[in-house]
């Protein structure tokens, strides 16, 4: 007789089910309490999670790696499943060169499972993101500028887990309605991803170079060259990511607010080649500095060689967790209409005024223009402008949340619209590319 599968579930006031509620990047999880929480390890335990939530008429929440700023999987009284478990064997077929992967499969995982094969995929810039999540905000990958949302171009195909408990499989031929909803659908996607097929490139190596210049008196003008330097740097092979932050970020004795007031702005280039002469190249734009801005450059990092790693580690120290951090989030994607002059007025308090010691800010080139047949990701964009604001006493909560509604509010005069994992349902209505945030599972 055949054995009947079991769902594990942890049902709310048992042991262990706070600690799992809790495992966002954020400190600040909201308290909304789902009646149960599971981490299915097959797609055929998922299929189980969603016929329970069914008969209960319950809503669904999925977390990935968990790092949803605002904590989007939680539902109250619904069922969260966490994929952190699920489908955990990395497979390659060396004849298509596509990997499968699982949608909690960290991008540290999936990147170093391939690079011991010789093979790459533009997954994020953060090694604790899951790939699941990643790839249904679209994919704000690795050499973007190039390659577009990684979601757009180097999915080959999904497994996924209908509302109905139905396990299909989406790609441009089948299911094709639910292939195009992916990209950029975020937590309001009609199902529950189990594998995804992604595709592979030959590795190369991995080199950067950086220029942090104290922005605090000539911010304008500097960010104004920024813009149209990138204009003149290669696009295929190069990750161009701007950050500002207080000259005092890291002191270990710091307070809330900055004691120095000095705001850095980080220019910093990747490059993915072949060798040291094909990335100098590539990082030429930046070997002149204009006289005005000279005696502002607080430190060059020449190009040179990097791992995932080193290149990992400089993430995370922006973004840092783990230690009591609570973070708010906030962005724009610039409407390629915009002028340079409306686009610098209107970002500059975003990126300039940052609400806390521990916040920056990003700006990213991107350049980016989707068809809206080939997926539901379809705003054309020039740019990503964000603030990462962190704080870390809970009496600042509702300061930094107006600081950044009020500055977001003034920056969406020059937007088309939001980057799906930075919408906050709860904080300011924003254009995406989807509207749906909840997933209802119910007859």
């Amino acid at each position: 007789m055949a054995t009947r599968l079991q769902l594990d579930t942890l049902a709310r006031g048992t042991k262990g089910y706070e600690e799992l509620r809790r495992r966002f990047f954020n400190e600040r999880v909201p308290d909304i309490y789902p009646a149960e929480i599971t981490s299915p390890k097959t797609t055929a335990e998922v299929v189980m999670a969603v016929k329970r939530a069914r008969e209960h008429g319950w809503k669904i929440g999925i977390r990935s790696g968990g790092h949803s700023f605002f904590c989007n999987a939680l539902k109250e009284g619904g069922l969260l499943v966490d994929t952190r478990n699920l489908n955990k064997t990395i497979t390659f077929d060396d004849a298509t060169k596509i990997a499968v992967v699982s949608p909690g499969h960290t991008v540290e995982a999936v990147t170093m499972y391939l690079q011991s094969i010789g093979r790459f995929f533009p997954a994020g810039h953060s090694r604790t993101v899951a790939i699941g999540g990643f790839l249904l905000a679209g994919g704000q990958g690795c050499f973007q500028r190039g390659w577009g949302y990684t979601a757009d171009s180097w999915v080959e195909q999904l497994e996924v887990v209908t509302s109905d408990g139905e396990v299909v499989i989406a790609n441009k031929k089948q299911n094709a309605d639910l292939f195009w909803a992916a990209p950029g659908s975020g937590p309001g996607y009609f199902g529950i991803v189990t594998r995804i097929w992604i595709k592979t490139i030959p590795q190369r190596q991995l080199f950067d170079t950086t220029i942090i210049v104290d922005s605090t008196d000539i911010f304008k003008p500097l960010l104004r060259w920024v813009i149209e330097t990138s204009r003149k740097v290669p696009k295929y092979g190069v990750d161009l990511f701007y950050c500002t932050f207080f000259a005092d970020k890291d002191d270990p004795n710091g307070g809330h607010e900055s004691a120095s007031k000095r705001v850095f702005f980080a220019i910093n280039e990747t490059i993915f080649a072949d060798s040291m002469e094909e990335a100098t190249v590539l990082g030429s734009p930046w070997s002149v500095i204009p006289d005005e801005f000279k005696s502002c450059v607080v430190t060059t990092v020449p190009l040179v060689g990097r791992t995932w790693e080193e290149l990992w580690d400089l993430q995370e120290s922006f973004q840092p967790h783990g230690n009591g951090e609570r973070w708010n989030v906030d962005s724009i994607l610039v409407d390629p209409k915009i002028s340079d002059d409306d686009l610098i007025d209107a970002v500059t308090p975003a990126l300039y005024d940052l609400p806390s010691r521990l916040s920056s800010g990003t700006f990213c080139p991107i350049d980016y223009y989707p068809n809206e047949t080939d997926q539901s990701l379809s705003l054309p964009q020039k740019a990503y402008v964000s603030t990462m604001c962190c704080w870390k006493d809970p009496k600042h909560d509702s300061t930094v949340d107006e600081w950044l509604l009020h500055t977001y509010t003034e920056a969406d005069k020059v937007s088309c619209g939001i980057y799906v994992a930075d919408l906050n349902v709860e904080h300011r209505k924003a254009k995406a590319s989807f509207d749906v945030i909840n997933v209802y599972i119910s007859e």
